[in-house]
């Protein structure tokens, strides 16, 4: 069977930061979804601090895979446009798609962190897996 963006082994593992981020970004993303939820009665004001504050993290992220090196390109990647988008949405009065958003995101990075698998690194070439093929 030929490997192909969809079909390959694991490839985020612990090298370079990788998995260690990604669950940081899972629990940014989960607490942003949090605040974003209507029932509990957060303000947009604290909404977006939760947001910039995840955007921050994502870009000290991003910033470092480009400038030292690491693997941390994909909580940087995920972390700068989703938690902007839901303070977007939520400006635009539809928490609850701001609320489901951020669920898509949770559901995508707890998919790479289950299966180990990611798509955007099959692509850039990087394996930071210290897992056996």
């Amino acid at each position: 069977m030929a490997v192909t963006f969809v079909n390959f082994r694991s490839n985020v593992g612990a090298i370079g930061g990788d998995l260690a981020t990604r669950r940081v970004a899972l629990g940014i993303m989960l607490a942003t979804t949090f605040v974003a939820i209507p029932w509990f009665h957060f303000t947009h004001n604290a909404l977006k601090v939760v947001a910039l504050l995840g955007a921050m993290t994502g870009t000290l992220f991003l910033m470092s895979a480009l400038v030292f090196l690491r693997n941390t390109h994909y909580a940087g990647l995920a972390l700068i446009p989703a938690p902007l988008a839901m303070v977007g949405l939520s400006a635009l009065n539809l928490r609850w798609v701001a609320v489901f958003f951020g669920l898509a995101v949770i559901t995508a990075l707890v998919q790479n962190l289950v299966t180990r698998r990611c798509g955007l690194n099959k692509l850039l070439g990087i394996n930071s897996c210290t897992c056996e093929p």
